[in-house]
């Protein structure tokens, strides 16, 4: 059995909405692909070796929090740029999305606004039938985006508001302001991941569908 392996990143202080739930989801997703899934968790008195894994997951935090992974993941810039240049596997959520910004890893700029964008979001993957729905509440904006979107906003807020499209994609790299937390409630947005995954590894993506996950997704659609 082929391992696959995680860093949740910050578990301990970029986890504000119970965002490691991602993981868990992904990690039964991916398990029934036959890989045997580690997850590590680290934080600021920790040393990451970039290269010893294959995802990495950031959730988000309060401000003390997140400057608190800002000042740690200073030192590994160029680490993380090349992890992402090497199609290594990353997944940002909420406000961690704006560090990658801060850093220099990806082109574009975060700007703190003077208003709160809060609110339930509808959106759409250019590669997948079924709407991503999810949760946002940030005081974050960005601007000068020179990166690819990840998502067509079909209600909700972009990058700015009225902005038409959310999130940063770049190589295995994807990054949303999306809650919920947002593979929990798109299980085909995880099964989208995982067929990634699996083509990344060289390994044949074996079809999985959760009954449970995908009639909540369902049902809370309805509201929309």
């Amino acid at each position: 059995m082929k391992s696959f392996k995680i860093a949740h990143l910050y578990y301990d202080l970029m986890n504000l909405y119970g965002e490691s739930g991602n993981l868990l989801s992904l990690k039964k997703h991916l398990e029934k692909q036959n890989l045997n899934v580690e997850i590590t968790n680290l934080s600021i008195n920790d040393d990451i070796n970039f290269k010893d894994f294959d995802f990495f997951y950031l959730g988000s935090g309060n401000d003390e929090a997140y400057n608190l992974a800002l000042n740690h993941l200073k030192k590994y810039q160029e680490e993380i740029k090349m992890a992402i240049m090497d199609n290594k596997f990353f997944l940002a959520t909420g406000n961690s999305l704006a560090l990658f910004g801060e850093l220099n890893i990806l082109n574009f700029k975060p700007e703190k606004s003077d208003f709160r964008i809060v609110g339930e979001q509808v959106m759409k993957l250019n590669d997948l039938d079924n709407l991503i729905i999810g949760f946002q509440n940030r005081d974050y904006i960005l601007k000068y985006v020179k990166e690819d979107y990840l998502f067509l906003v079909k209600s909700g807020t972009g990058y700015v508001p009225k902005a038409i499209v959310e999130g940063i994609k770049k190589k295995n790299f994807y990054g949303t302001f999306l809650l919920g937390p947002i593979l929990i409630r798109n299980p085909f947005f995880t099964e989208y991941l995982v067929k990634k995954i699996m083509k990344f590894k060289d390994l044949k993506y074996h079809v999985y569908h959760d009954k449970w996950e995908e009639k909540a997704y369902y049902e809370y659609q309805k509201n929309f």
